[in-house]
């Protein structure tokens, strides 16, 4: 069977997709030849560098494992990221006139990358969109599935019919959904076109949208708005919250999944020396995130921050991700690949760009933090975990009948909104937000009352 390829526009075509450690025995397969992966810059680590690491290699001619999903029976799709009109027009579906406007942004040939230091990056954002990253962010995905039991959410869905992924990535757990629920509609939104291109289910879309601007989705549609690993990606966490709690249909969930001790000493950097390289990056770090203006860590992780939204039945549970085959057997290698390729595109912008040190400097301190890393791991007297914490952090949005009783005086109240747009606490005069009541008063006029959300009018042009 010749080897499914789902081709990226992105600046590195990342062809090879694998690897496969998530089938039912738990044993691990292949990985893809991503060429030298380099987390110290001017030294390169290739894929056979140490044991932990060499086992990621692949066989070319094992090629019924590239991935745990087959993609044969799925049809190709064009390398714009954009719809020229709805598939089924008037049909309910959540193609409305708004995200047909979102999803008819940008192709994925207008999108302007820039190099830095020999990595390249999209905008801003301080994560590199390269091979080398592609690569890791699919091993990292492959950890996950294992983490949790193939399981792709923790939330409890039923008949999704829209499921939104903020900062999709690669893409491969919009896919996964898309394949486990094919008769939901799922969206992945990025700044960069690095997604797959052809070979995906029929019911996934990419777009390119930067959530720091308006959602342009329609209200009270999507089942499911979900955000991994987005920590340091946004200024304003609130704003974000409020954009995923006025798309949400009642009932509708959030989740957040997002490390939880990486720049602590409580855990994780409690194995490195206080004056090693690993706790020097860490300060870096967050001091450029601080100049910025994008906060890193988990303070975004907050229950007092959704609930000041409007969320209710807040949720957070704790995994300890082992780094290492001594810590975990099934994924623990593969999670010490992930963190060490991970060194450099965490660091190298926000430190060379943000607070001008010296590139050839992070580099050796990435390098020097990737070998004390691999020696932590692999040291058999080592006593404790030496674990990365993962919170995964779910909320939902309150039902119809919910929100109606809290406006009767019961306790599940969102933020009323000003005039101006903003939210302010204290005001019990109304529930409904802005857009909301808009959108009645249109119906009451044009007779859309029975109709659908998904096919009322668009709630963009009723603002003004």
């Amino acid at each position: 069977m010749p080897r499914n390829q789902r081709a990226s526009p992105g600046p590195n075509e990342f062809q090879n997709r694998g690897p496969s450690i998530g089938d039912e025995n738990g044993s691990v397969t292949a990985v893809p030849q991503g060429g030298n992966i380099s987390p110290s810059g001017d030294t390169q680590m290739t894929m056979d560098s140490n044991p932990a690491i060499a086992q990621l290699e692949v066989d070319d001619e094992n090629e019924d494992t590239v991935s745990i999903y087959t993609m044969d029976a799925y049809p190709s799709m064009t390398a714009a990221y954009q719809l020229d009109r709805p598939p089924n027009p008037g049909s309910g579906s959540a193609h409305d006139d708004a995200t047909i406007d979102s999803s008819r942004t940008l192709y994925a040939e207008d999108v302007d990358y820039i190099t830095e230091n020999d990595r390249t990056y999209c905008g801003e954002y301080f994560m590199p969109v390269d091979q080398t990253e592609q690569t890791r962010q699919y091993v990292a995905h492959q950890v996950y599935l294992k983490l949790f039991n193939l399981e792709l959410t923790t939330v409890p869905l039923e008949n999704p019919r829209y499921i939104l992924d903020i900062g999709t990535g690669i893409g491969e757990w919009a896919i996964g959904m898309a394949e486990k629920y094919p008769r939901c509609e799922v969206f992945g939104t990025d700044i960069a076109p690095i997604q797959p291109t052809h070979q995906v289910p029929f019911n996934v879309e990419f777009h390119i949208e930067n959530a720091e601007d308006e959602w342009i989705r329609p209200a009270d549609t999507v089942d499911l708005v979900h955000f991994r690993n987005m920590e340091g990606a946004f200024s304003d966490w609130r704003y974000i919250y409020q954009q995923a709690y006025n798309c949400l249909k009642p009932g509708g969930w959030i989740e957040v999944i997002d490390y939880d001790d990486y720049f602590t000493s409580e855990n994780f950097l409690s194995h490195y020396s206080p004056d090693s390289p690993a706790h020097l990056l860490c300060e870096g770090i967050l001091e450029a995130a601080r100049v910025t203006g994008r906060p890193r860590g988990i303070d975004h992780m907050s229950k007092d921050l959704l609930e000041s939204v409007g969320y209710v039945d807040h949720k957070e549970t704790v995994y300890d991700m082992g780094v290492g085959a001594r810590e975990n057997s099934s994924y623990g290698s593969f999670w010490l690949f992930t963190v060490v390729t991970g060194l450099e595109a965490c660091c190298l912008r926000s430190l060379t760009k943000v607070l001008g040190w010296d590139p050839k400097v992070v580099r050796e301190m990435c390098k020097q933090t990737a070998q004390e890393t691999r020696a932590i791991a692999d040291d058999a007297s080592r006593t404790g975990s030496f674990v990365i914490k993962l919170r995964v952090m779910v909320a939902r949005k309150p039902t119809a009948q919910e929100q109606w009783l809290a406006g009767k005086g019961g306790s599940i109240l969102p933020p009323a909104e000003s005039d101006s747009g903003t939210l302010r606490d204290g005001d019990q005069s109304t529930i409904r937000s802005v857009k909301t009541v808009k959108t009645a008063i249109s119906d009451a006029t044009t007779g859309q009352e029975g109709r659908p959300v998904s096919q009322r009018s668009n709630l963009t042009t009723l603002e003004g």
